[in-house]
């Protein structure tokens, strides 16, 4: 039976330390904007808004409708940005069809982006000076600090390429010399996906489809990372088959509770970071 990665004590410790941070930094306003009422970012809001109460940060929880247009949502964020009170911005996917995910991220102030979204920081971490790092980003790096720290020549499989996270996340995880195999929907659609990840010695996915990962495909003691969050029997649940991979792997977080634990904690603690930077800048 293989090692559920438990983040609790982690959480723990890095909220003491974040506590810490808030006393001596200047006041921080994290602006939090969603569109539509939809399940993921709901449960990711709702967790933002008490963990930054309970911290001491001021936490501004906006919920646009709907039928939302981008010109509209890139008129309120633009409010943000000129709001000189708020000190830190994010935008939760996902957004309404047809919209272009770099058109609505273009919009923030870098100077605010908590999440690492902005062309502008996407290049500061494509030169290997990263500024704000997605916090899953940051989330996925602390687990895998807890389980295999030595990353060098590591056989990785990412399920998931978006700019959120699999992108970064092959970028760092390359840096730190494993070796990264991407997979995605293609992958999984042209039947390909059991084969790749039945060498990896670590699987991070991010598909966010409930139960994707069979525990047939996982390399008997793997370590497996689920970064997925959805619903299933009315469930929340992750994407991979926990309890059978649980069987077969060394290491498997669990959902809810793992990576997802941690999220909420670095997004606060870009946002200290944000307020710390926008204070030297004046």
């Amino acid at each position: 039976m293989g090692r559920v990665i438990e983040t609790k004590h982690t959480h723990d410790v890095l909220k003491s330390d974040l506590v810490r941070k808030v006393k001596s930094a200047p006041p921080c306003v994290l602006a939090s904007v969603a569109i539509g009422d939809q399940f993921s970012s709901g449960v990711y809001l709702a967790s933002q808004e008490r963990l930054a109460r309970e911290i001491g940060i001021e936490y501004r929880r906006i919920v646009l409708g709907k039928d939302t247009s981008l010109s509209a949502l890139r008129e309120a964020l633009d409010a943000l940005n000129r709001d000189e009170k708020v000190t830190g911005i994010c935008v939760h996917k996902p957004f309404p069809p047809g919209w272009k995910e770099e058109e609505v991220f273009a919009a923030l102030d870098p100077r605010k982006d908590v999440e690492g979204m902005t062309p502008w920081n996407l290049g500061k971490l494509f030169s290997g000076e990263p500024v704000f790092l997605s916090p899953t980003v940051r989330s996925v790096l602390k687990v895998l600090s807890l389980v295999s720290p030595d990353l060098y020549g590591k056989k990785v499989t990412l399920i998931g390429f978006s700019t959120l996270i699999g992108k970064p996340l092959a970028l760092l995880l390359g840096r730190r010399m494993a070796t990264v195999t991407i997979t995605h929907i293609a992958t999984h659609e042209r039947g390909d996906l059991p084969r790749f990840l039945q060498n990896a010695e670590i699987v991070i996915s991010a598909a966010g489809v409930p139960e994707l990962v069979k525990a047939d495909w996982i390399r008997p003691e793997a370590v497996v990372i689920d970064v997925g969050t959805g619903r299933k029997d009315g469930k929340l649940c992750g994407d991979v088959e926990f309890e059978r991979i649980q069987a077969k792997a060394s290491a498997v977080t669990p959902v809810p509770g793992g990576v997802g634990k941690l999220t909420p904690l670095f997004l606060l603690d870009n946002a200290v970071t944000a307020a710390r930077r926008t204070k030297q800048e004046k």
